[in-house]
């Protein structure tokens, strides 16, 4: 069996390779991962150059991506010539009284055959599979029967010896750096809770604020950058934290679970909208009655002071207890407690890093906060106990008890909890 198609030639060290394109009824077809060659099985481990795949992924992530969406698009597969006759035809090889301006670039642009031998991904086999399985229907999506008509980007390289392919493998994996959490919320337009933090950050949006930092230029109040806040930062939280809100209230209010909070495919845009503005509204109660939070907006180059440990409202300058605040305010509210006067009570509470209250519960013995999720679960049970408490009843006020003494190595001479700030 053979293969051709017209293509471009390049070379980059030593190393020659052809980009050409398949359509994807025809790439299922005739490239396989490198799991599935025959030879696999009886290979070292040395010669093994590819993990298996994880068919979760696949099927769960990728796949239902490219059956369901119309904008489907990804960067060209890497397919190894494995064992096989390989023949280039330049175009000005073929043609002739080509005019003078085309004849070096023709060079580079002809024809290859590939006869024989195998086609293996050498990077690109979850995708591939993905393709697999949309092209099989076993994944369903309004453009299943599309996407095998798709002509995929594909650089092929003929294999010369094991050490050289697996070190372009290991090459090809080791420097593609996947995007970090911010670009992924920054570019999504599918995710509901990445396109409700966006919309937040927009103008004359809660967190829309634009401020002059010390070099004169216009800066956001948000971190999109980065996760974490740095001393003298003058932002005030991360675009993270807006994910996270997004997405613990939508959960709440909603009363969805993970399984049916689909990130994968982009809600219509009344949906949207609809969830933008329950969003949006904890956020402008929140930052309207947390009297810090209004100062911080209207003078943003305070922020790094108003986060120093000592502060008497440090810990609302932290990300992880930021996240804290929001999900007491949901409990609050599900036990009875109306949302403005969740936040007033919240508005009274000693937030200094050094109070302590805090200690063992959501900063560690060393004065730093504790960014992990347990951390981050135990303060909201506390602040919610603080400003909640009157509509709980005695079994769960003994179980927040119970978790602050844990947490703090009071099990032989447990202490009582921290006075509510109720009214």
């Amino acid at each position: 069996m053979s293969t051709t198609m017209a293509c471009l030639k390049g070379k980059m060290g030593n190393t020659t390779y052809y980009q050409g394109k398949m359509p994807v009824r025809e790439l299922v077809s005739s490239v396989r991962a490198a799991s599935e060659l025959d030879k696999w099985a009886s290979m070292g481990v040395a010669e093994r150059i590819q993990r298996i795949p994880d068919i979760k992924r696949i099927k769960n992530e990728i796949a239902p991506y490219y059956a369901g969406t119309r904008d489907r698009f990804f960067s060209s597969l890497v397919v190894l010539i494995y064992e096989a006759e390989v023949d280039y035809e330049s175009l000005d090889s073929i043609v002739s009284g080509l005019p003078n301006a085309y004849k070096n670039p023709a060079k580079d642009i002809g024809f290859l055959t590939i006869s024989g031998g195998s086609l293996v991904a050498l990077d690109g086999q979850h995708r591939l599979k993905a393709l697999e399985q949309v092209f099989k229907h076993e994944v369903s999506g309004e453009y299943v029967n599309e996407v095998p008509n798709d002509e995929v980007s594909v650089i092929f390289i003929d294999h010369e010896d094991v050490t050289k392919t697996r070190r372009i493998f290991n090459k090809l994996n080791r420097y593609a750096k996947s995007t970090g959490r911010g670009d992924n919320i920054i570019t999504s337009e599918d995710d509901i809770c990445a396109i409700i933090a966006r919309q937040l950050m927009d103008e004359g949006a809660p967190l829309g604020v634009i401020f002059k930092d010390e070099q004169g230029k216009n800066d956001v109040i948000v971190n999109w950058k980065s996760n974490t806040l740095p001393p003298r930062s003058t932002k005030f939280t991360t675009i993270s934290v807006l994910y996270d809100v997004a997405e613990m209230i939508l959960k709440s209010k909603n009363k969805i679970t993970d399984e049916k909070l689909d990130k994968q495919f982009r809600p219509n845009d009344e949906v949207i909208e609809e969830n933008y503005e329950l969003v949006e509204s904890y956020w402008t109660h929140t930052l309207n009655g947390i009297d810090v939070y209004k100062e911080a907006l209207q003078k943003p180059g305070e922020i790094p002071g108003m986060r120093k440990p000592e502060s008497s409202h440090s810990l609302l300058f932290k990300p992880a207890a930021q996240l804290s605040l929001m999900e007491a305010l949901l409990i609050a509210e599900a036990r009875g407690v109306p949302i403005e006067d969740a936040i007033k009570r919240a508005n009274k509470i000693n937030w200094s890093m050094t109070a302590e209250i805090w200690q063992d519960i959501i900063i560690r013995s060393n004065g730093v906060i504790d960014p992990k999720a347990q951390a981050r679960s135990n303060a909201a049970q506390l602040i919610a106990y603080l400003i909640s408490a009157d509509k709980m009843r005695p079994k769960a006020i003994k179980a927040v008890a119970d978790m602050f003494n844990k947490e703090r190595g009071n099990d032989d001479s447990p202490e009582d909890l921290p006075k509510p700030v109720i009214d």
